[in-house]
């Protein structure tokens, strides 16, 4: 078994020579005598000794306690502190070195040695929580990279999944322009065919083929505008925000005889409307998310025969405010959330909707109120259907 080292620090020779034989008789090795702090440095970084026994009290510029200091912040080895003055100066400035012992002379050979084997083995203790914490916080770091990589995985996969319904949403809404485009083509043909085409039947004809281009036109810029990678928070407009989702989609749900009513006084102009701090593009992600939800919810009580005759789906987007919040309650008639599985409907990969669903739409819309935005997103259920709630700060 190897044994523990020890350097001896103390200007009285004697004294040093008694320390030395009585260690030796309990089993240590003594690296070096020295009688001052410069030499104590000196042998500390060479012979990196398992402990320092050190004389306050040294000849020379540097006492005891100031290579006390260098030895433990240099070399981090621990270091006891051997004295025959009791000085509350001295004390006081020992206690800033961190020793791990502290003996008044003359001091009895038990003494001494419970002393250097409670410092080895507190400095091995340290040593090991030093290197806990240093492994830990690299585990940490790795883990919140790891979470942070995932994260944006799944902001992709939802990205994805909402840009399939925003492509179905465009598809829908060029049907309509494409088509009155080509009968417009076919007019041209049949009135030069008949002469009645003439300067102004052709500047007719013109117009109302640039005004379909135009409506198609802006279909795309809103598109491009939802999707436009953005990631600095800035103030936006929250009612501005859900009236430009509800515009991009309302078409597409009434072909599922969806209605969206979206109540605010101030919904059609957006004038003095409350204003929150984040990303707008996510908002309205999350905004998308959830009414997807809620016209699928409907789409499927629809198919299960569950309407009763007349009845058509609803989803009712409701903005209010306090004096530092804005509450946004999306409510549906699509027969809401089971009890069973409402407390799991923000999970990651949890769907309802079997091999039709993904399970991250809702989980990422969390993220971005909840993580991102610095808000609340939640769900309950009313007589008729789903209730999500966003809730967000005013600014």
């Amino acid at each position: 078994m190897t044994k523990k080292t020890v350097l001896i620090v103390e200007d009285e020779f004697i004294i040093a020579g008694r320390i030395k034989i009585a260690l030796q008789e309990m089993g240590y090795a003594i690296t070096s005598i020295v009688p001052s702090g410069m030499q104590a440095i000196e042998k500390a970084a060479t012979d990196n000794p398992d402990v320092v026994l050190m004389d306050i009290v040294l000849k020379g510029e540097m006492d005891g306690i100031e290579a006390a200091g260098k030895i433990r912040e240099d070399y981090n080895i621990p270091v006891i502190f051997l004295t025959s003055h009791v000085d509350e100066t001295l004390l006081d400035r020992a206690k800033i070195t961190e020793p791990f012992g502290y003996l008044l002379k003359p001091f009895n050979e038990r003494d001494l040695q419970t002393n250097i084997e409670i410092a080895i083995y507190k400095h091995c203790m340290e040593n090991k929580l030093k290197e806990l914490n240093r492994t830990l916080e690299t585990r940490v770091k790795e883990e919140v990279e790891g979470n942070r990589q995932k994260e944006c995985m799944l902001i992709h996969q939802s990205k994805m999944a909402s840009m399939g319904e925003m492509i179905a949403a465009i598809a829908h809404q060029w049907r309509q322009p494409l088509n009155t485009i080509s009968i417009i083509a076919h007019d041209v043909r049949d009135a030069y065919e008949y002469g009645e085409f003439d300067a102004a039947y052709l500047l007719r004809s013109v117009e109302a083929t640039l005004a379909q281009v135009r409506f198609m036109t802006n279909t795309i810029d809103d598109f491009m505008n939802f999707f436009k990678p953005n990631k600095e928070k800035i103030p936006f407009k929250i009612c501005t925000a859900i009236n430009e989702v509800i515009h991009l989609i309302g078409v597409l749900f009434a072909k599922s005889n969806v209605k969206i009513t979206f109540n605010y006084k101030y919904q059609d102009t957006c004038l003095d409307e409350p204003m929150t701090d984040g990303i707008q593009n996510e908002f309205k992600q999350t905004v998308l998310n959830i009414l997807c939800n809620a016209r699928d919810a409907i789409v499927k009580k629809k198919k299960q025969g569950l309407f009763i005759a007349g009845e058509t789906g609803e989803i009712s987007v409701e903005l209010s405010t306090t004096d530092d919040t804005v509450r946004v309650d999306i409510t549906d008639n699509g027969g809401g959330i089971p009890q069973d599985v409402i407390t799991k409907v923000f999970e990651p990969y949890f769907t309802t909707k079997g091999a039709e669903g993904t399970g991250i739409g809702l989980y990422m819309s969390k993220v971005i109120i909840e993580n991102n935005m610095g808000g609340k997103l939640y769900a309950n259920n009313n007589n008729k259907g789903a209730v999500f709630t966003i809730e967000l700060k005013k600014i």
